[in-house]
């Protein structure tokens, strides 16, 4: 079984060591979008779904008018969305048997090109050790490798998730199984070797900055909080969306809770 990581979502299949088809892939968007779904989640919702563009969000929540339309462009709330990319302002939401529709400029991108995995989980510091017993257990029993996608930001690498990346790849290598890192592997084992802090690495990437350029630099101390949720997500087709008549090209992913 190998473990390699995509540095971007702006990747290829001949980038990488193993067949995206055939492996257990975890989406990493720490700032902020997969740090938005655990909260989410953690906060009472039990349905996301990812849209590929703006305008699919629109035809959504047209569509679902009691989902919540979330999510981001440069940052900010789109006009007519409910809510931004905040996990920090989800965190203090009761949001119990609500549904939502999220779209955000990088991590929902990953989602898409990740849809091509027979099991796609949402891993954030958020939610990181229950999501990495379950890609690992996935894996192992299903005889599949790992890919962890690391979304960056516009195509680029971004530190904050390499970082995230390295801490999965620090925990696999704790555990006693024989295992093949790829070099991106190791790369982003040697930054959560050299970081000790989560926050302040967290805290020095592209993303981080970006955030604090729009004025909602209080999302990283939230983002960077390790296993505050319990949870697992998981990445699936969503039946009733494609039979809603809203367009798109692949279809729509929903995610949910994944129960063991």
């Amino acid at each position: 079984m190998i473990v390699d990581i995509a540095l971007s979502n702006n990747f290829d299949q001949d980038s990488l060591k193993v067949d995206i088809g055939e492996s257990v892939c975890a989406v990493i968007d720490v700032i902020r979008a997969t740090s938005t779904i655990a909260t989410l989640f953690g906060s009472g919702v039990n349905s996301i779904i990812v849209a590929g563009t703006l305008n699919e969000a629109y035809s959504l929540k047209k569509a679902y008018p009691a989902r919540l339309l979330c999510g981001e462009k440069g940052g900010l709330k789109p006009e007519g969305f409910d809510y931004g990319n905040s996990p920090l302002e989800f965190s203090t939401l009761d949001l119990r048997e609500r549904q939502a529709i999220l779209k955000t400029t990088n991590g929902t991108v990953s989602f898409t090109k990740a849809a091509g995995s027979p099991a796609v989980f949402s891993l954030a510091a958020l939610n990181f050790r229950h999501t990495m017993e379950d890609v690992l257990d996935n894996a192992l029993k299903n005889e599949r490798d790992i890919l962890f996608l690391c979304s960056g930001e516009m195509g680029k690498i971004a530190y904050d998730d390499a970082y995230i990346a390295g801490l999965a790849v620090k925990y696999l290598l704790s555990k006693p199984h024989d295992l093949i890192y790829s070099d991106s592997a190791k790369l982003v084992l040697s930054a959560a070797i050299g970081d000790r802090s989560l926050p302040d690495a967290l805290s020095k990437s592209i993303s981080a900055e970006s955030l604090r350029g729009v004025g909602l630099g209080d999302d990283i101390e939230f983002c960077s909080k390790l296993n505050g949720y319990n949870l697992t997500i998981r990445a699936g087709s969503s039946g009733a969306v494609k039979n809603s008549g809203v367009s798109a090209k692949d279809g729509f992913i929903e995610l949910v809770l994944y129960k063991r």
